[in-house]
């Protein structure tokens, strides 16, 4: 009940939601650099920057134990009292490439942007879903697992079936009945 609970906001790169008011003029939006500005780009960049931050090594959901977000200003600042819990914001493995970004944000510690994520052993992939391959998170059904226990968390029983059927017919797993259990 004390603890804040924190949404990781995902998205692929230019891709992040926008609101606006219906007044506001279109070119005003577009070249206000604010709105690049998202919790993903922005711990990105404190990877980039911050020496404290580097040094930590981080998964993007270990970050809000350290950090928080200020939604006004938009940039993570010190966590000075209490502890916060988080989880990236779930998607779905028919997503593609969001889905693949999600799995190595999960899975990498520090990265500084979403090529240094398409980067595995100084080699660069064009597609988030090869960097996942190369890093060996396909291998096995790890992530088909880790997805359904997440989901188990909040989906009903109905969307967890449709769920499972989508990860057979999308995702090929390895072994389908070791899933199901």
């Amino acid at each position: 009940m004390s603890l804040s609970v924190y949404r990781l906001q995902l998205h692929l790169e230019g891709q992040q939601f926008v609101s606006f008011k219906n007044n506001v003029d279109i070119n005003t939006i577009v070249n206000n650099p604010i709105i690049k500005k998202t919790m993903l780009t922005e711990f990105f960049y404190m990877n980039q920057t911050d020496e404290d931050v580097i040094e930590l090594n981080l998964l993007y959901k270990e970050f809000p134990e350290y950090f928080v977000w200020s939604s006004s200003d938009k940039f993570w600042a010190l966590r000075k009292q209490r502890s916060a819990i988080s989880r990236i914001v779930m998607c779905h493995p028919t997503e593609g490439e969001q889905y693949y970004l999600r799995l190595l944000l999960m899975h990498v510690r520090g990265p500084k942007s979403y090529n240094d994520l398409l980067t595995v052993n100084g080699e660069s992939w064009s597609t988030f879903r090869e960097s996942a391959e190369k890093r060996g998170l396909l291998h096995c059904d790890n992530s088909l697992e880790e997805c359904m226990s997440e989901a188990a968390s909040y989906q009903l029983s109905y969307s967890l079936r449709r769920l499972f059927a989508k990860l057979l017919v999308y995702c090929n797993p390895t072994n389908p009945r070791q899933l199901w259990e």
